[in-house]
């Protein structure tokens, strides 16, 4: 499980956001996300707005892993997430949810979820 924690970290850092190759390899074909606007989105949709995404102000935070095992090489995983500026204030938080896939012997994420919620505690867990 650590192993799908550092693969939604990964996620979460701008030189893989802006890398199609390692994207590519971490998005399974058929992902799409229900985004933090409520909207629906692609494979294609999301890597092409994180190509296109400015250098951010501000860093991902993230806490409070859970997994939940749905079978061998099908996990979903839930956190949450907040943006973090450069103050160390946390904004638009959100909890969010992602189903991993084990295929061909690499993890490929299928689904995200962002769902907003009030602001939360900052923790190192």
């Amino acid at each position: 499980m650590e192993q799908l924690r550092k693969l939604e970290i990964e996620l979460h850092q701008f030189d893989i956001r802006s890398n199609h190759s390692r994207l590519n390899h971490l998005i399974h074909s058929s992902f799409f996300e229900i985004g933090y606007s409520g909207n629906i989105y692609s494979k294609k949709d999301i890597i092409d707005f994180l190509l296109n995404e400015d250098v951010p102000t501000h860093t991902v935070w993230s806490q409070d892993y859970q997994f939940l095992e749905l079978s061998k090489d099908i996990v979903q995983v839930m956190y949450k997430e907040a943006s973090l500026d450069a103050q160390g204030i946390l904004s638009r938080h959100s909890i969010r949810t992602s189903i991993w896939q084990k295929e061909l012997g690499r993890w490929q994420v299928r689904f995200h979820q962002a769902t907003p919620v009030t602001s939360f505690v900052q923790t190192n867990t």
